[in-house]
């Protein structure tokens, strides 16, 4: 696929979105010195050419009570990837799990209410057959997650 050419108007919407994705096109309008019809237009061109796809909201853990988020970096034996996979779908906390490329076969992202839950997990995953290593990686900084990796049925009250 060819690179696609963005100029500084696209880069200037793409990142007001990226910031807050109910930007109003007049703002973006006044920031760039274009009119508002230049801004729906390049819009919907960016829309079209599939670089924007979805607009989406971000969601903080910790205003769930989720302290501690990590993403786990897990070597498995090669022929296990599915299994495990099945497996860390029902490790409760984690957010999100996909095969990967590298020296590591899954990366996953997990949120727990404290350290000693998180290591609970980690240790949970450790003692599967198929897993070699699982790499942890503690998010020290502010943090948000896409709705669709965050795991919000487990916070239902019952």
């Amino acid at each position: 696929m060819a690179r696609r050419k963005l100029d500084e108007i696209d880069v200037s919407i793409l990142r007001n979105l990226q910031k807050d994705a109910r930007t109003k096109y007049s703002d973006m309008a006044a920031q760039c010195n274009v009119s508002v019809d230049t801004i729906i237009k390049r819009f919907r061109k960016l829309r079209d050419r599939g670089i924007i796809t979805n607009t989406t909201l971000l969601l903080d853990p910790r205003k769930f009570g989720e302290e501690v988020i990590a993403n786990f970096s897990i070597d498995v034996e090669p022929s296990s990837v599915d299994q495990v996979l099945e497996f860390l779908k029902k490790q409760n906390g984690l957010c999100f799990a996909t095969h990967a490329m590298g020296e590591y076969d899954i990366f996953s992202i997990a949120t727990r209410r404290n350290m000693n839950e998180m290591n609970n997990l980690k240790e949970t995953i450790q003692s599967h057959n198929m897993v070699r290593e699982v790499k942890t990686n503690i998010w020290v900084d502010q943090f948000l997650l896409c709705p669709q990796n965050f795991e919000l049925e487990p916070l239902i009250e019952e």
